[in-house]
C-alpha cells in the first residue's frame, strides 16, 4: 500500500513538472511571438501606421496635459483657500479669544489633513500630507 502511494505521488510530481514545463514553454512562445510582432510593427512606416502612432502620441500628450492642468488647478485652489483661511483667521482673532481660536485652528487642520489624505488617495498618492 505504501509503495502504491509513493508511486502515485511520484507520478503526480512528474505530471506537475511536465505541466509546468509546458506552461513555461507556452509563455516563452508568447513572448517570442510578441517580440516578433513588435519588431514588425516598428518597421511598418506605412501612412496608416504613422497616423496611428501620431494619434496615440496625441492621446498621451492630451492625457498628460489634462493631468498637469488638474494638478495646477488643484494647487491654485488650495493656495486660494489657504489665503482665505489666513484672512479669516486674522478677522476671527479680532473678535474671538485666542484659546478658542487655537481650538478652531486645530479642528481646521484636522479637517485639512483628512481632505488632503482623500485627495492624495484619489490621485493615487496613498500617503497623506499635513497642511495648515
Amino acid at each position: 500500500m505504501e509503495k502504491i502511494l509513493h508511486d502515485v505521488l511520484n507520478a503526480g510530481i512528474a505530471l506537475f513538472r511536465a505541466g509546468e514545463d509546458s506552461v513555461n514553454n507556452a509563455i516563452k512562445e508568447v513572448q517570442r511571438t510578441f517580440d516578433e510582432l513588435k519588431s514588425k510593427g516598428a518597421a511598418d512606416n506605412s501612412e496608416p501606421a504613422v497616423q496611428l502612432r501620431k494619434v496615440l502620441d496625441d492621446i498621451v500628450a492630451q492625457a498628460n496635459d489634462l493631468n498637469q492642468k488638474t494638478g495646477d488647478a488643484y494647487n491654485q485652489a488650495l493656495t486660494q483657500l489657504q489665503d482665505l483661511y489666513n484672512k479669516a483667521t486674522v478677522e476671527i482673532e479680532k473678535i474671538v479669544p485666542e484659546e478658542r481660536v487655537n481650538e478652531i485652528k486645530d479642528k481646521i487642520e484636522e479637517l485639512t489633513n483628512v481632505i488632503n489624505s482623500k485627495v492624495n488617495e484619489l490621485r493615487g498618492g496613498g500617503a497623506s500630507t499635513s497642511g495648515g
